[in-house]
């Protein structure tokens, strides 16, 4: 069997179906990357983590249909390192061959009776909506959610069925993101791996794309990407308890001058666990943090509204809400201890809710 590709386009699908790909396994099989050929001209690239599946297609030449497995980390680093315009791929017997202008590798295939292959997917349910509402939301909430893995409910996004929208929501338990998109009722709510969002949404998509809704999973589907992902067991946290809705002090500014302000701040506050203490005081926020290797000021003219008061945030809680918008962002401070609300003008349906730390 030989086939022809771009290798551009290949390189671009096998970074998006090696994202899923565990760094270590005791499966040597989860490791793999399946390729399959399909006369005349496609190319399919297929990967699983048992948690959830991808499948991805290219347009390329080939002879016949086949399929085999490869490491998905050599595969990769040899894509990685090419230059060429084209790729040709050669299966004999066991040997799978990748020829680059005058580089040529050979590399052995590995057994596909190890590989746990894609069960069938019966969807109860399917909705339609457009991609660049889904990426997004995805932008804007999968930094918060838990990184550690010791909760998996927290581990993955929560997409909640709200009637007339539709809840995007993720927390690590110190921060909370909510994002509404408006799309047509999904029926129930369902919590998925944050992975799973940001691969499928890191791809081309087409301007339309399908998700379908089982039982127990849940499907993506673009013109040329697949992923099916399991729905996290688990009941989501009540995080509308934490959302605030009195404050007693308000601040208005630019989110580049406020990220301008905090940078400012880093060389000092990174000795005390990056606490920035903001004094708001009539028209103008002032910046600082001391630790043992100085002390530092910055103020800033702000917009203001309620009481004069002193709040301590973490810096990289603040740097990570900025870096999902742009323009005016609005500070809404509930207490010296309490949770503070934070928005974008240009994104009146994304909220973000961090607790102050201790003060010092």
């Amino acid at each position: 069997m030989q086939f022809v590709c771009n290798r551009k386009e290949l390189e671009k699908k096998v970074q998006i179906v090696t994202r899923i790909i565990p760094s270590r396994s005791t499966k040597d099989s989860l490791s793999s990357i399946l390729i399959r050929t399909e006369m005349p001209d496609k190319l399919y690239l297929y990967a699983t983590n048992i948690e959830m599946n991808i499948e991805t297609m290219i347009t390329c030449k080939t002879d016949e249909s086949q399929s085999f497995l490869v490491s998905a980390r050599l595969f990769k680093d040899i894509i990685d390192s090419l230059t060429s315009e084209s790729i040709i791929g050669i299966l004999e017997d066991k040997t799978f061959t990748i020829k680059a202008g005058e580089t040529e590798y050979h590399i052995p295939t590995q057994n596909l009776l190890d590989f746990p292959l894609p069960e069938e997917f019966l969807p109860e349910r399917e909705i339609f909506m457009k991609s660049e509402i889904l990426k997004s939301a995805i932008r804007k909430v999968s930094p918060f959610v838990d990184k550690s893995n010791i909760r998996p409910v927290l581990s993955g996004i929560f997409i909640e069925s709200r009637g007339d929208e539709v809840r995007l929501v993720a927390t690590d338990a110190n921060r909370l993101a909510v994002k509404k998109i408006h799309i047509e009722d999904i029926g129930s709510s369902v919590i998925l791996p944050a992975l799973s969002l940001e691969t499928f949404t890191s791809a081309d998509l087409d301007e339309d794309i399908v998700i379908d809704f089982s039982n127990s999973k849940v499907r993506l589907r673009s013109k040329d990407i697949t992923l099916v992902t399991s729905i996290i067991d688990g009941n989501f946290p009540q995080y509308e308890r934490v959302i605030p809705s009195e404050f007693v002090s308000t601040i208005r500014l630019d989110k580049e001058m406020l990220r301008e302000s905090i940078k400012r701040i880093l060389p000092i506050s990174k000795e005390e666990d990056y606490a920035v203490k903001f004094s708001i005081k009539k028209e103008k926020l002032i910046l600082s943090s001391r630790s043992p290797i100085g002390i530092v000021f910055d103020e800033l003219s702000v917009e203001t509204e309620g009481d004069e008061i002193d709040v301590f945030f973490s810096a990289n809680y603040i740097t990570e809400f900025l870096s999902v918008g742009e323009g005016i962002v609005t500070i809404r401070i509930s207490g010296e201890k309490d949770p503070a609300l934070f928005t974008f003008d240009s994104d009146p349906d994304f909220i973000y809710v961090t607790m102050p730390m201790e003060a010092e």
